[in-house]
């Protein structure tokens, strides 16, 4: 799966789930002229994913770990992969 197609999901779930802070919705009782205000609860389901989406996006997009990684092993010459590999990697997304 592409990390666009995932960074698209978790955009419209963090949309959907934002709370309207600044106008929150008022209803009046006609009879007695009580106003209220409206609720939602949202199940543990929707919590747990909402709790997800907020990690992830204080998570960096980059691992700086791993990009550090292979930078040093590329500039040592630690770094190498089968031609094998790459055939097939090229033949997979080509075919």
């Amino acid at each position: 799966m592409a990390i666009n197609s995932i960074n698209g999901n978790l955009q419209s779930l963090a949309i959907t789930y934002q709370l309207n802070t600044k106008s929150p919705a008022k209803r009046t009782d006609a009879k007695s002229g009580t106003s209220f205000k409206d609720e939602v609860q949202f199940s543990a389901t929707a919590q747990t994913v909402g709790n997800a989406v907020k990690k992830l996006r204080n998570m960096s997009e980059v691992r700086m770990d791993k990009v550090q990684f292979y930078t040093n092993a590329i500039e040592n010459g630690d770094y190498n992969v089968p031609a094998a590999n790459i055939a097939s990697k090229l033949l997979s997304s080509r075919f």
